[in-house]
């Protein structure tokens, strides 16, 4: 799930500095939206943009949704592809 939620803020990017791996959402998606947008509960998607806050990867900024780094970002969402496929093989 965490995947699909991270590909989705990528999705909806649209603002990236230069100078950095910021990128901002604007305006923010509320839970409920982004939930109904990668077919899970709002709640699943609060526990998991809370995770992301508290790791530093994302930060609300007014009405505008900050992806602090989109380098960790888009690395966590494909390592978590991997770890899937490497419990697999293992099994």
């Amino acid at each position: 799930m965490r995947r699909r939620l991270i590909l989705e803020l990528l999705r909806r990017a649209d603002e990236r500095d230069g100078s950095t791996s910021r990128v901002f959402i604007d305006p923010a998606p509320t839970h409920f939206e982004l939930a109904a947008s990668i077919s899970t509960h709002r709640e699943a998607v609060s526990r998991e943009m809370s995770v992301l806050a508290k790791g530093g990867l994302i930060e609300r900024c007014g009405r505008r949704l900050l992806l602090c780094d989109l380098t960790a970002l888009e690395l966590l969402a494909g390592d978590e592809e991997e770890q899937v496929f490497s419990r697999r093989e293992k099994s």
